[in-house]
């Protein structure tokens, strides 16, 4: 089983034709970056060095003061450009004492952002992010592949009335999946506080009857939490015995809370993009620590102990990884995103719209966090938008030419 893991986790890691894989990392970081540790973002930075991600799902942002030092700060030595989604504050449950937001981070050279938009929950948010990937081809008419990633932060604790609110939250999810087409590439990642198998939001999240079925790429069900569950290397939390800096939960590694699921057509290998056959990992556990710290697993383990200290330290959650494999051939040649020829900008009260070509009418599209478009307009060089005609929040104003998206942006209507 040593061995096996080892080959695993090297297989997750290797850069040998990076062309072709990508590494998916989903992680609660705890409060992030709130906390009395210092310096967390450069603690984070030693993880992401170590496995280094293309596509980070995140749960437990406080703020995007943090978002922001995670792809400044954590990022800054990945090989390629990374970008976040867009920030807002979360709009579930608002009147919480303790509000937390997911987010995604992203390497530029793999991936684009198409749309993002979040649906509302009793408890949390559930994100949505459309990605599609960097084909070289795309700017000679090849068909673009594009991916789902949905994120969220499940309801905590055991108890009925917890596990109704994870199962209502399921539904949500569910609901989002018919508004897509069915033949979509989705993962779902974050923090489900699920304790079993047998519960009804895992059991609803994997339905054969929703309109996108989706896997649990590891299949090991059962009772998480139970210390005869077979499988303990699956477990991500916690990574320590008692709290440390007054935040997080002790208790040693004993639950499996964290997940990516992954729909049926990533899990086919002839997928265009699909899963890659046993690189699911809970990153660091070697399934010898069971209700110890994730420095108890130090022997024989692959992962070194300086990165095992570094997650000790980060968050009470260990990170999942896994790997996705693609026939595409990306482009690397980290061009911009986006036509710098353009810009867009608001005071709160109008959008303008700045181009070096003062012929060309671009369709501006405003839209809420919901993912509803609410207005449309065709806007030239030094001309606006009035924003006195819809209601005061975060919008996400897209400027596109031809069909093509030239440049997309976070706005706050305000009056």
């Amino acid at each position: 089983m040593k061995q096996l893991l080892t080959f695993l986790f090297c297989a997750v890691i290797s850069s040998s034709i990076a062309q072709t894989e990508i590494n998916v990392l989903c992680y609660n970081v705890l409060n992030f970056p709130q906390g009395e540790m210092q310096n967390r973002e450069d603690t984070l930075r030693k993880i992401f060095n170590y496995t280094q991600p293309d596509l980070i799902l995140l749960q437990e942002l406080k703020s995007e003061t943090g978002l922001n030092s995670i792809v400044e700060v954590s990022c800054a030595d990945l090989d390629g450009e990374y970008f976040s989604s867009t920030w807002v504050s979360q709009q579930s449950n608002q009147n919480s004492d303790w509000l937390l937001q997911q987010a995604i981070v992203y390497n530029n050279e793999v991936f684009g952002l198409a749309e993002e938009r979040l649906k509302t929950t009793p408890v949390r948010d559930i994100n949505i992010y459309k990605l599609f990937l960097r084909d070289e081809g795309l700017s000679q008419g090849a068909d673009t592949t594009f991916m789902y990633v949905f994120n969220t932060h499940l309801k905590s604790s055991s108890g009925s009335d917890n596990e109704q609110l994870r199962l209502e939250m399921a539904e949500v999810f569910v609901n989002a999946l018919t508004e897509i087409d069915p033949a979509s590439l989705c993962i779902f990642g974050g923090d489900f506080n699920l304790y079993g198998s047998d519960e009804p939001a895992y059991e609803l999240l994997l339905s054969g009857t929703n309109s996108i079925v989706f896997q649990d790429p590891i299949d090991a069900p059962g009772s998480w939490t139970s210390s005869s569950y077979p499988f303990k290397e699956i477990l991500t939390q916690s990574t320590r015995t008692s709290s440390i800096f007054g935040d997080g939960a002790g208790g040693g590694l004993d639950d499996r809370f964290d997940f990516i699921l992954a729909s049926e057509n990533v899990m086919d290998p002839s997928s265009v993009l699909h899963y890659q056959e046993d690189s699911y990992l809970s990153l660091g556990n070697n399934g010898t620590c069971y209700n110890q710290n994730i420095l108890d697993c130090e022997e024989d383990n692959p992962v070194p102990y300086d990165i095992l200290r570094a997650m000790y330290y980060m968050s009470d959650h260990l990170p999942i990884v896994m790997k996705l494999e693609t026939s595409v051939v990306l482009n690397t040649s980290n061009e911009p995103s986006f036509n710098p020829a353009i810009r867009m900008y608001s005071d709160g009260y109008q959008l303008y719209l700045r181009a070096e070509n003062s012929v060309v009418k671009y369709t501006v599209e405003l839209i809420d966090i919901s993912g509803k478009l609410v207005h449309t307009a065709l806007i030239s060089d030094n001309e606006s938008l009035d924003l006195g005609q819809f209601p005061n929040g975060i919008y996400i104003a897209r400027a596109l030419w031809n069909g093509q998206l030239e440049q997309v942006g976070k706005i706050s209507v305000r009056h």
